[in-house]
């Protein structure tokens, strides 16, 4: 069972996360995890698939917090963002979001669609390409 919401606390589905979105509130469970990797500042970033009932989604967590995720924990991010990398959406904290466990394997969950195999453009992109093909 996951911890109740704060009062007037409302969880964003992933079916509804858009690029940019930013200071949200969700819930997800852990599916796989992947090797942390480290950038060429020595910072580390572990990364999850993730999932709720209505699709899943690429997690990076940046820093320690990520060691203590695993398979199976209900996470529940305030303050969560929808970035864009290389063009594919992946779900994050923001500088001041907050990570907490509220549960482990008793969630509902689809994996597809997976927001983060959906490729996204600018509006720009999207008239260049528009453009090109009346052309």
């Amino acid at each position: 069972m996951t911890a109740p919401l704060k009062p007037g606390q409302q969880l964003v589905p992933i079916s509804n996360f858009r690029p940019l979105m930013r200071g949200f509130d969700c819930e997800v469970i852990v599916l796989e995890t992947a090797v942390p990797t480290t950038t060429r500042d020595g910072q580390t970033i572990h990364t999850f698939l993730v999932a709720d009932k209505t699709g899943s989604i690429i997690m990076n967590i940046w820093g320690n917090d990520g060691k203590f995720i695993r398979n199976g924990d209900i996470l529940r991010i305030e303050g969560a963002e929808a970035k864009l990398f290389k063009g594919f959406m992946q779900l994050t904290t923001a500088r001041f979001g907050k990570l907490k466990r509220v549960g482990e394997d008793t969630m509902i969950y689809k994996e597809q669609p997976n927001v983060s195999e959906m490729q996204w453009v600018t509006e720009e992109e999207s008239r260049a390409m528009a453009q090109q093909q009346t052309e």
